[in-house]
């Protein structure tokens, strides 16, 4: 075979966006976040959001332009046109696919540790030897393990939503223990929650219909999971001390501890691992296709022995276990801030990418037949992509000049 299978319609795909913006985000760094900004927490969701959503316009409108598992690669190469610019952007999408994968990894190793005392990078490892395993087998079995893990996860949020929706009045959504640099920078560490979206247009050949789906789902991902994590964040600093969630390696098991005791707070523990658990198999899903993709022989990024399809599984069964191997040496930083930060920087690399792409591609194929369009535009140029890029550079510069 030398095509991928199509087996995903709109509702698996945005069950994937949602899955791996959650996992990613509100299990893996709210701790981290609320430590640095309070209760203000709540306005660094909103900013993060709305970060997220401009660029995730520009990805919905590429992705209809060309729906294909090379995603921002073949984004940034077709505006372009210049090997150096396209080729780091497949290298930065990838780094940040391995690096965000180790972040939550890590994040699954600290929700463990409520139930056993065990070291934590050599369980990091092993759920990613795991979940690999799961990625080489199938898009299907994947697929069924992701659906019903993500709804696992949604649950656990729902619980948190219903534990703190009494106590919401409580929330001081203006305290700002360290003023607006807190805030930003819990935006900047926030980001990494949204990383999911941009990872949905890998799955475009594994898509029916992949011109019209694929921009769906990256957007209805991104309105799904903010309101959930506002909600979810409202709650969080309504029944728990920000300090005491800026100290904690599972941040959601102590919110649902104050609020519905021992019971509640095992319980969340629990679907916390589902969650992460989860995340970790759809970072590597998508990695190893944008690793498959831009390894095709009219590319040449990369060996092109990491595009090759396995015969009976039908996987990119060599891109799948190089994703694998690449994520280990990264949990060994150990720190999750430090990890996520890292693939934040990644990120936003690429984002600046992509909106100048679809700014470029604006004016050199205004007739090319689009599936999606984003809204506010003056003439050929779109105001959310200028946003989109501006916003990114601004977050860039804000880490390089911090850290």
């Amino acid at each position: 075979m030398s095509e991928l299978r199509r087996e995903l319609g709109l509702v698996e795909a945005v069950v994937y966006g949602v899955g791996l913006i959650l996992g990613a985000g509100i299990y893996a760094i709210l701790g981290e976040a609320t430590g640095v900004t309070g209760g203000s927490i709540v306005v660094s969701f909103l900013l993060a959001a709305l970060i997220a959503s401009l660029t995730g316009l520009s990805y919905a409108e590429l992705a209809s332009l060309f729906p294909k598992a090379e995603g921002d690669y073949i984004y940034v190469r077709e505006a372009f046109n210049r090997e150096v610019v396209s080729d780091l952007t497949a290298v930065g999408r990838l780094s940040m696919g391995v690096i965000s994968t180790a972040a939550v990894a890590l994040a699954f190793s600290g929700y463990l540790s409520a139930f056993v005392s065990l070291p934590t990078v050599p369980i990091a490892v092993l759920l990613i030897a795991g979940m690999a395993c799961v990625n080489f087998w199938g898009i299907e079995l994947s697929t069924r393990v992701n659906v019903v893990f993500t709804g696992i996860e949604v649950a656990g949020l729902l619980i948190i939503i219903w534990i703190g929706s009494g106590s919401w009045g409580n929330t001081a959504v203006a305290h700002t223990p360290n003023g607006l640099f807190g805030v930003v920078h819990a935006s900047f560490l926030i980001f990494f929650a949204y990383l999911g979206f941009g990872s949905i247009v890998n799955l475009s050949e594994e898509t029916e219909d992949a011109t019209v789906t694929i921009p769906r789902a990256v957007v209805l991902s991104i309105g799904i999971t903010t309101v959930l994590y506002v909600l979810v964040g409202l709650s969080a600093v309504a029944l728990v001390d920000w300090r005491v969630l800026g100290r904690s390696a599972s941040p959601l098991a102590e919110v649902a501890l104050a609020g519905w005791g021992p019971f509640g707070s095992t319980l969340l523990a629990v679907i916390a691992l589902f969650s992460t658990t989860n995340t970790v198999l759809i970072l590597q899903i998508s990695t190893s296709r944008l690793l498959y993709g831009v390894s095709k022989s009219e590319y040449h990024v990369f060996p092109q022995v990491l595009s090759r399809i396995h015969p009976s599984r039908q996987t990119p069964h060599y891109a799948v276990a190089l994703v694998g191997l690449l994520t280990i040496p990264f949990v060994f930083l150990g720190d999750i801030g430090l990890v996520a930060g890292l693939a934040n920087l990644m990120l936003l690399f690429v984002f600046v990418l992509v909106n100048g792409a679809l700014l470029k591609l604006r004016f050199s194929r205004p007739h090319a037949e689009r599936g999606f369009r984003t809204p506010l535009n003056i003439g050929r140029v779109s105001l959310t992509a200028v946003a989109g890029l501006l916003s990114s550079i601004g977050l860039i510069v804000f880490y390089i000049t911090t850290w």
